[in-house]
């Protein structure tokens, strides 16, 4: 049975901070979070930290990178990291991760590479315990990644959580839940993965082919059994279709 399991309201959106914590308190933390990452991984290239790596991708098509890694700083504890997995990005994009090196990793791929490989290199070099890669929505929820880890410290069994957003109705949703076929991603948007970082090994890379990352994302979790992955909905932790 494909788990399914609605979002616990465990924070606030961006608009409702009042007596949380703020979002320079997240970026200094955020700051402090990646520097230890990549001290551990300049000391040691096979080190990990005890976080997650977020990674972003961008291509010629759909470049919200900067975007999403603003309200990332301001909605995110550390410890944790963010990758760009650049394959086409804007211009913008890539002075704002040069005026940030340090703090942002820039992966990019050789000419001519297609997302896919990109998002590969940026998993290998990936020093989180956990990774997460983003489609292209934002989060708009405070301690967002901290929601969806809890869901593996819930789910022991499971091996890859991901928040989707059906936009049929709900109840017929449920009584669908018995079919392990994933819906298209038209019909199920997908806003984020999260997994442990040895997942890869297990299921292999992306498949090298011209698709959008919400389609490889897709076509990913379609490798995970339905009872070791579990849905939660995105709409209280992403914004999508906003930026």
């Amino acid at each position: 049975m494909k788990k399914r399991r609605a979002v616990r309201a465990a924070g606030h959106t961006g608009e409702q901070r009042d007596g949380g914590v703020s979002g320079e308190h997240y970026r200094a933390g955020y700051e402090a979070g990646y520097a230890l990452g990549l001290r551990l991984g300049q000391e040691d290239r096979g080190s990990v930290f005890e976080g997650t790596s977020i990674i972003i991708p961008a291509d010629s098509q759909h470049d919200a990178a900067v975007q999403v890694i603003q309200h990332i700083e301001t909605m995110t504890p550390h410890l944790y990291e963010v990758l760009v997995a650049d394959a086409g990005a804007t211009a913008n994009t890539r002075r704002y991760i040069h005026d940030r090196r340090g703090v942002v990793r820039h992966i990019k791929g050789n000419s001519g590479d297609h997302l896919a490989a990109v998002v590969n290199k940026a998993i290998s070099a990936s020093l989180g315990e956990y990774i997460v890669i983003l489609a292209n929505d934002p989060p708009h929820m405070d301690n967002w990644l901290g929601v969806l880890m809890c869901e593996f410290e819930r789910e022991p069994g499971v091996k890859m959580v991901y928040a989707s957003s059906a936009v049929s109705d709900l109840g017929a949703a449920l009584v669908d839940e018995e079919k392990s076929a994933l819906p298209s991603s038209s019909s199920s948007p997908l806003s984020c993965l999260l997994f442990r970082r040895s997942l890869p090994a297990e299921i292999g890379m992306w498949t090298e082919e011209i698709l959008s990352a919400e389609d490889h994302m897709h076509r990913w979790l379609e490798r995970i059994p339905a009872e070791q992955r579990l849905q939660i909905e995105a709409s209280p932790l992403f914004a999508s279709g906003k930026i």
